[in-house]
């Protein structure tokens, strides 16, 4: 094996989800650094570079106030269930999607719809041809290992867009766009 391979390899294995950060600001020179990796990563289909975004919000207020208005309209959700069961199922899954409100930093991942003409001529198979959801997991993966390299602890959500509708009007995601996941990102809790 090469020693590059070696590298990859222990990166891979060193890398782990992190729930818990400090409470200090992740500088622009580290959000710099992960929006670089974002950028170089592979691309699938049609959705190509154009088709995927990462902003990153850092504003705490803005953050917590994601947390907790997702948080408000799952339970929402929650309470319109009306099998008693299955409202408490379902309540129970989503106790952990919204820990993110204390997160230093989330990053926000899209990508373009695919286009009409695409899913008129494709049907079902359109999103597979398309790639933009393909090529914003690739690059989240780029930028979750890009994290792990400069000391940032971060963890994948997408349990939160079990409410996208309120995730994307918060975070004024585009009607051509859709919401792929969000990375919390924050220097891990000593």
């Amino acid at each position: 094996m090469t020693e590059n391979y070696d590298a990859l390899m222990a990166l891979l294995e060193s890398r782990h989800s992190c729930r818990s950060f400090a409470p200090d600001p992740v500088d622009e020179k580290a959000l710099q650094s992960l929006s670089d990796a974002f950028a170089l990563a592979p691309q699938a289909g049609g959705g190509g570079r154009r088709g995927i975004q990462c902003r990153f919000v850092t504003d705490r207020a803005a953050i917590r106030n994601l947390a907790k208005r997702g948080q408000e309209a799952f339970i929402a959700f929650c309470q319109s269930i009306p099998s008693p069961f299955v409202r408490e199922q379902t309540a129970r899954y989503g106790e952990n999607f919204f820990w993110f409100g204390e997160a230093p930093a989330l990053a926000v991942v899209s990508c373009r719809k695919v286009p009409v003409f695409l899913e008129k001529l494709a049907g079902d198979r359109a999103h597979r041809i398309w790639g933009g959801e393909l090529s914003a997991a690739m690059a989240s993966f780029s930028l979750l290992l890009a994290a792990e390299t400069i000391g940032l602890g971060a963890c994948c959500l997408t349990g939160p867009l079990v409410m996208w509708h309120e995730v994307e009007g918060l975070l004024g995601i585009s009607k051509r766009d859709t919401l792929i996941l969000l990375i919390a990102l924050g220097y891990p809790q000593a």
